[in-house]
């Protein structure tokens, strides 16, 4: 084990229990863990022919959700949810159809403007409704979301008995994007199917890319949903139309509904008089304005195209932070960055993974390789409590809690522990406020599966790690090490208040800033020192415990793991934290099976695209909360008891969906 420096927190660290033990069978030596509570995988942000993917919405689905070998070639990913999140606007496609770029047999681009009035899949369009400039050309989303996407959803939810939701990426007043379901409605799997209308009266309102003045219209051709605000799009005004979404979401769906912005560095800061991205204050604002509907942040997806110009999650160098690290945005990869400035509060603020699924880049659908997207469940997997009668609302309740955790290419599986308890023995987990004495000792311990293989499709050694002379096939990695990284809670900032508000910087000079410089790696406990059990299955079984003493402030724990050593050239600093990513396309790929679409320097390959992303692994887990016996509740813990009053025992949406 490697210990850093620590700060004055609430935890200092004592001592540790760590050992190794080769057994592939014994069990002698592992924590007692909850079984009831197992996690289920699935993916929030992804894209079809309703907007700018490449794929249908029913190939989308079942890609992403079925099992085995696909009809028309590739493999599926067997995802226990899935969310639909295509952008607001409108669209000029069939998305009944996947696009010619898809490479997908019988499959072409079909515009609506050829289809109205036909019969397909079930579904028939006769007129596309609202006003210009999208009729008659182009289908509004709302329109799309109640009458194309979200029939599909139904018939594939009964096909694949799984749970499926209709969201939206949200194109943001004065912002980029941020993720948006509302289930309220919502119940696929019930024989009447639902409607997915109160999702589309939230994108009919707020989004900005949405300019129709008039949505549905009733039996007297009056519009069904009034007061749209179609003018304060952008800046400064635009941002205080986005608060007046999240509050609407509040308001109405408080339990229902969750608002995450997305890929929140790729449009550099926020530009006042523009749409571009977020500073810290804007995340403030969200939560404020929406306690229980938003609390985080969103990975960047993209995951594939990092190239030799940069570009991994579609980030240019104008992105605040310059790029990607460790496939993550600086805000939640730099230890004391944003999302720790957020943690420092003690708010509700936890982080998620997505694939953002558009397509292939150079390749077709069905291919193997990808320049650009990774299909939903290829290559990210966000994981969230499964139960005996999982449903929609078991989505947003496991987001909600901060009981999640996301994982980039299969590094570990759905069996994540990790938590903490004092003297007794109450366990608190991801999301949980732990209530100790100054003084106490505090157990700390985690325990996860690295699967026996990945998904990727190669089985040649890391280019990354060869640099270290660690011989690991891409589709079979392992865990380097993991970091315990601690901050310290010093209360919410309120607005108007010194450091409520601050400038962020485009490009890597973003990187710069620090909004909680508490915040260090406790403890980097590496993989060689934990006890280890090989499975019947070639996965392999980690777990290992430590302990601290809790001071007099409090503060939080979160865990992130990789399979990259520290200070390993071009991919980790000296303290094990990832550089940007464009740094390693300086490693050479030169395996005789680096494979032909990479990116090449004086003909050499280089570690970029996909043999990128499945270099450079990393999960994340949510932090666990503590604080001294007496002191003040943490923001955290009184939104939690926000929900739970709201919720009052009822049930929230009015259905069960099928058993896990």
């Amino acid at each position: 084990m490697r210990t850093r420096a620590k700060a004055t927190i609430l935890l200092t660290a004592a001592s540790a229990s760590l050992g190794l033990v080769n057994a592939a069978s014994a069990d002698e030596g592992r924590p007692d863990r909850n079984d009831a509570n197992p996690y289920v995988a699935g993916d929030m942000h992804n894209h079809n022919t309703c907007t700018d993917g490449s794929v249908s919405v029913g190939y989308s689905i079942d890609r992403s959700v079925g099992q085995g070998a696909a009809a028309a070639g590739g493999e599926n990913f067997d995802l226990d949810w899935f969310t639909l999140g295509n952008h607001g606007g409108s669209g000029n496609r069939d998305c009944r159809f996947s696009d010619s770029s898809a490479k997908i047999p019988g499959e072409t681009t079909t515009l609506w403007a050829t289809t109205l009035g036909q019969t397909i899949d079930g579904i028939t369009i006769t007129k596309l409704e609202g006003t210009q400039p999208a009729s008659p050309t182009n289908m509004w989303r709302w329109q799309n979301i109640q009458q194309v996407e979200y029939p599909i959803l139904v018939g594939r939810a009964q096909q694949y008995r799984k749970v499926l939701v209709e969201g939206l990426e949200w194109i943001v007043p004065g912002h980029e994007h941020t993720d948006v379901a509302v289930i309220t409605g919502q119940h696929p799997q019930r024989g009447d199917g639902g409607n997915a209308d109160n999702m589309a009266q939230f994108e009919f309102r707020f989004d900005r890319a949405d300019n129709d003045a008039i949505g549905p219209v009733d039996a007297n051709n009056m519009p069904v949903w009034t007061g749209k605000d179609n003018v304060n799009n952008s800046g400064t005004a635009g941002h205080q139309k986005a608060v007046s979404g999240v509050q609407w979401l509040q308001a109405n769906f408080p339990l229902q509904s969750y608002a995450i912005p997305t890929h929140t560095e790729r449009a550099g800061p926020f530009n006042p008089a523009g749409s571009n991205g977020y500073n810290i204050e804007h995340f403030r604002d969200f939560n404020n304005a929406g306690p229980t509907v938003a609390f985080g942040i969103e990975s960047p997806g993209h995951f594939a195209q990092g190239s030799i110009n940069g570009g991994s999650g579609s980030y240019t160098p104008n992105a605040v932070g310059g790029g990607t690290y460790g496939l993550q945005g600086i805000y939640t990869a730099k230890v004391g960055g944003l999302w720790d400035g957020l943690l420092g509060e003690g708010r509700n603020s936890f982080i998620f993974v997505s694939s953002d699924w558009h397509n292939r880049g150079a390749g077709g659908a069905r291919d193997s390789f990808t320049t650009s997207d990774f299909i939903p469940g290829e290559y990210t997997r966000l994981y969230v409590p499964g139960q005996e009668h999982f449903r929609a609302q078991s989505i947003v309740d496991g987001m909600r809690s901060g009981n999640s955790y996301s994982v980039n290419g299969d590094i570990i599986g759905p069996d994540l522990v990790f938590r903490a308890k004092g003297r007794g023995e109450d366990w608190k987990g991801m999301g949980e406020t732990l209530v100790v004495r100054p003084g106490e000792r505090i157990t700390v311990q985690m325990q996860m599966t690295i699967p026996a293989r990945n998904n990727s499709p190669y089985k040649f050694n890391n280019p990354l790690l060869l640099q270290d002379g660690i011989q690991q096939p891409l589709n079979e990695p392992s865990v380097d090490h993991v970091d315990l990284i601690m901050g310290q809670v010093t209360g919410v900032i309120q607005p108007g208040a010194p450091g409520y508000a601050v400038p962020n910087a485009a490009g890597v000079a973003g990187a710069a800033v620090v909004y909680n410089p508490s915040t260090v790696i406790a403890q980097q406990v590496l993989t060689k020192d934990m006890k280890a059990w090989v499975q019947k299955d070639g996965s392999i079984s980690l777990t290992f415990q430590t302990s601290f003493v809790a001071g007099k402030t409090p503060a939080y724990l979160r865990a992130r793991g990789t399979n990259i050593p520290v200070a390993t050239p071009n991919v980790t600093d000296s303290a094990g934290s990832p550089l940007v990513d464009k740094n390693n396309s300086l490693v050479d790929c030169a395996d005789p099976a680096c494979p032909a679409h990479l990116d090449t320097v004086n003909g050499v390959k280089k570690v970029t695209y996909d043999v990128l992303a499945y270099s450079n692994l990393w999960f994340y887990a949510n932090p666990i909360f503590m604080r001294p016996d007496g002191s003040p509740k943490l923001l955290v813990e009184k939104n939690a008891e926000l929900a739970a009053r709201l919720a009052n025992g009822h049930d929230h949406d009015g259905y069960f969906g099928w058993n896990k």
